[in-house]
């Protein structure tokens, strides 16, 4: 395996502290997902055309509660009551269209990568529903926010809450193995200490069919996997999942610090700070940027 092909997947859904920018439950069919609007047509927007990507389902419903290591607490997407603030906003208040072009690049790029798209600076309410959540959620973040600009936080709240029930990801690993094979069985390569994780990591690659797959390793056990997709999105960019010990998704991950020690923090935004292309405006780069806080 070449250096370059270790790199990009030493660094799988990784943006650490320092480096770069800052089982599914059981569901209660009774409670209702405020986040949500009534009208659920076209939620997960329009099945590709032929020839795309494989049509898969989101493995959980909204509003689900995803195992795994509590967020550390001062982090944006450990806030709660996302659905409840989002369902009192006034949503018809934005500009219709919506022009988002006086924003930072990274929110310019994440409210597109939310929207499906690989650029664009204005959307119409019409086309931002028809993304279901996270379209909603980009709606959210500019009628929160002032002064005609986006809440970056509440933008990063919606994509947390949104992302694992609108993304076609593998529910668990079981479901992962199911779709592609056993990964396990693909070109490996073993690295002693992973400065992202502080430890050792086993990267499993299979580029024919666009999946990265990453295992942190603790005492010769897995403590979490990290997987980046390369081929689910019809815009380029990159999808990515995390999965706790026991092979539930979840949305969130483990970083090493400056410290020594380890943080908690959401995914899929700190995989995207460090697999944004700034050139392109786009989550697709796979050699990461950054390189970990560990291993000193």
């Amino acid at each position: 395996m070449s250096p370059m092909r270790i790199t990009v997947l030493a660094g799988v859904g990784s943006a650490l502290l320092g480096a770069c920018q800052n089982e599914t439950p059981e569901l209660d069919p009774s409670t209702k997902d405020l986040a949500v609007p009534t009208d659920l047509n076209g939620l997960f927007g329009p099945a590709p055309d032929a020839g795309g990507p494989p049509v898969y389902g989101p493995p959980v419903a909204c509003g689900s509660e995803l195992p795994g290591p509590p967020l550390k607490a001062d982090v944006t997407e450990a806030q709660p009551g996302y659905a409840e603030e989002l369902a009192e906003l006034k949503l018809a208040s934005v500009a219709d269209p919506y022009d988002y072009s006086a924003e930072g690049k990274l929110a310019i790029t994440i409210i597109n990568y939310m929207l499906g798209r690989g650029q664009g600076m204005r959307i119409t309410h019409q086309e931002a529903m028809q993304k279901g959540g996270l379209g909603r959620a980009v709606l959210g973040a500019a009628a929160k926010g002032t002064a005609g600009r986006i809440d970056l936080p509440f933008l990063r709240r919606g994509l947390h809450y949104f992302y694992p029930c609108t993304r076609p990801l593998p529910g668990d690993l079981p479901e992962l193995r199911r779709r592609y094979g056993d990964y396990r069985t693909w070109a490996l390569s073993e690295i002693a200490c992973a400065r992202p994780k502080n430890g050792p990591r086993r990267l499993y690659e299979n580029p024919a069919l666009g999946v990265y797959v990453a295992e942190s390793v603790v005492q010769g056990s897995v403590r979490e996997t990290e997987v980046i997709f390369t081929a689910l999105r019809t815009d380029g960019q990159l999808d990515f999942a995390s999965y706790t010990e026991e092979g539930a998704l979840t949305n969130r991950s483990t970083f090493a610090t400056s410290g020594g020690a380890m943080s908690t923090l959401a995914a899929p935004y700190t995989c995207i700070t460090c697999h944004v292309e700034t050139t392109a405006g786009q989550i697709s780069r796979l050699m990461p940027t950054g390189t970990g806080a560990g291993c000193r």
